[in-house]
């Protein structure tokens, strides 16, 4: 699996980032596929774009998957996105959701020789 990369958002990437992805969402809400709601919001910066749809896709695999239980392979289906980009973008998550995790522990038990190099 690919590394998995963090980016610093500037104060405008922030303002860009939130307004496409509320941008991303009501297109989603309004019956858009996946590719017409990320399609249809307008952002310039390519690498900028990638981290926010990205995001947007863990998002909803987050919400149909894991919240409401809907098996990878229908929200493929629901999304039109094949069902090999949804299972790497759970890993991911899984793994972000890990390092998070292991970050948290440190930063609330800096003494403890667990989970500390």
């Amino acid at each position: 699996m690919e590394e998995l990369r963090y980016k610093e958002y500037t104060e405008e990437e922030s303002r860009i980032y939130y307004q496409t992805m509320d941008e991303i969402m009501e297109g989603l809400k309004k019956g858009l596929m996946f590719r017409e709601a990320c399609g249809a919001a307008k952002v310039h910066d390519g690498q900028l774009r990638g981290f926010i749809e990205d995001d947007a896709l863990k998002i909803m695999i987050a919400d149909m998957h894991y919240n409401k239980g809907i098996p990878l392979e229908k929200v493929a289906e629901n999304l039109q996105v094949p069902v090999e980009k949804l299972k790497e973008a759970s890993a991911e998550m899984l793994e972000d959701v890990g390092i998070t995790a292991v970050e948290l522990y440190r930063a609330n038990n800096p003494d403890s020789p667990v989970g500390n190099a």
